[in-house]
């Protein structure tokens, strides 16, 4: 999933070079959505390299937020909202 790829580019050191296609599909998901500055290859092309520059304030932004919807998910699963009025 492309969101996962872009919480591992965020904790990878960029620069870096991305020479699997289907990452480099994932890479043209998120640029399009504008959470990646990458260079990427023309499709038909034989050497299918990208190079991914940075992760954007909008792909970090969103990368919070899943994380903090992660998060409250998981903490409403734990706890017993449910108030008793005897």
């Amino acid at each position: 999933m492309p969101m996962e790829y872009l919480r591992a580019l965020e904790r990878d050191a960029l620069p870096l070079i991305e020479s699997d296609v289907v990452n480099i599909d994932k890479l043209r998901i998120l640029r399009a959505a504008g959470m990646v500055e990458v260079q990427l290859p023309p499709v038909d092309s034989p050497h299918q390299k990208a190079q991914v520059l940075y992760v954007t304030g909008l792909g970090c932004a969103t990368l919070r937020a899943c994380g903090a919807r992660v998060k409250i998910h998981h903490r409403e699963s734990h706890c017993d909202l449910e108030s008793s009025y005897d």
